[in-house]
């Protein structure tokens, strides 16, 4: 039998169809929180309760919270009651084993490593609270992480006591991104850290970058190329350093900079670059003086409010002529 349908009929209808879709660019990756049948949700939201609480006020922290309440948005349609003290009707708890111990002894939590998590179902007289503790702030963020992959894998919640670990006790990804926006071996389009020889003026896709290497627990990153422009370490680029550290800071990530291995000698006059060659006398052992300039260079980094602290410096070993540090 032939189709007689109309061409013409076939173009609206198509339209339809194109309205009741969602445009998906890929931005979000594996972070889309796309939501649950109505029937998956109710069960998880019984589990959850009404509200989180956070236990705890760091950068870190706040990011983990928010995490949670847009995951819990997305994927069960309801936005959390936020709480700083524990909710005598039970309730979603983060923050360190520290201070989870102090609200809920009886929780009995254990021992964590600082990037480890515990997810423990706790029952406290009527109450019921699922606690997300991390050895650290950065293990309460891991831990949040892996309750909304459970949650979108639909694994179920209700007697959960499950504690993690990190294996490998550094784990970094590394960008050979150049200082004017080019990447070296890249086919992905232009650096997210760098323009004509400047940090971006616009982070935002760097903390977005940072919100995806936190949710696999990745703590560093590297920002420019290995094969290093020796301005990394001039006055002049030290702030812009700054920027995408601070950009990365609230999800616990920390850059590491790869600088060219003759930077002390010609730029900081020095008459070595060898990184064993020590100096000093006294007591103490004389410190390589290469390294040493170095980390007084990374050093003058500004912190980015008053009561932050230098960011810190250390030498994570050679490639060719180059050195690289973490800060």
């Amino acid at each position: 039998m032939t189709n007689t349908t109309p061409r013409t009929l076939l173009l609206p209808a198509l339209l339809l169809c194109a309205f009741g879709l969602r445009a998906e660019s890929g931005y979000e990756a594996w972070l889309r929180y796309e939501p649950l049948p109505d029937a998956v949700a109710q069960t998880y939201l019984q589990t959850t309760g009404a509200s989180v609480t956070l236990l705890g006020t760091s950068p870190v922290l706040l990011s983990a919270r928010a995490e949670f309440l847009r995951g819990v948005r997305g994927m069960l349609g309801r936005t959390l009651r936020q709480e700083s003290a524990l909710p005598p009707l039970g309730g979603v708890i983060i923050g360190s084993l520290r201070d989870i111990d102090v609200a809920m002894p009886e929780s009995q939590l254990g021992s964590l490593p600082d990037e480890g998590f515990r997810i423990k179902t706790v029952q406290k007289g009527a109450a019921r609270y699922l606690v997300v503790a991390g050895g650290a702030e950065r293990g309460a963020l891991y831990g949040v992480f892996a309750l909304l992959r459970k949650i979108s894998l639909r694994e179920p919640l209700s007697a959960i006591d499950e504690q993690q670990s990190p294996y490998a006790p550094v784990r970094w990804v590394n960008h050979w991104d150049n200082l004017n926006g080019s990447i070296e071996r890249g086919y992905g389009g232009s650096s997210i850290f760098w323009e004509n020889g400047r940090a971006r003026s616009d982070l935002t896709r760097v903390s977005d970058y940072g919100r995806l290497l936190a949710s696999l627990g990745i703590q560093a990153c590297s920002i420019n190329n290995v094969n290093a422009d020796q301005r990394m370490l001039s006055t002049e680029l030290l702030p812009d350093i700054a920027r995408i550290a601070g950009a990365f800071r609230p999800w616990g990530v920390r850059i590491a900079i790869s600088i060219d291995f003759g930077s002390p000698k010609s730029m900081g006059g020095l008459d070595t670059f060898d990184p064993l060659e020590p100096r000093g006398r006294g007591e103490a052992p004389p410190a390589p003086v290469a390294l040493t300039w170095a980390a007084q260079e990374v050093a003058k980094l500004p912190p980015l409010t008053a009561k932050a602290p230098q960011l810190a410096w250390k030498c994570s070993g050679t490639h060719s002529r180059h050195r690289r540090a973490a800060v």
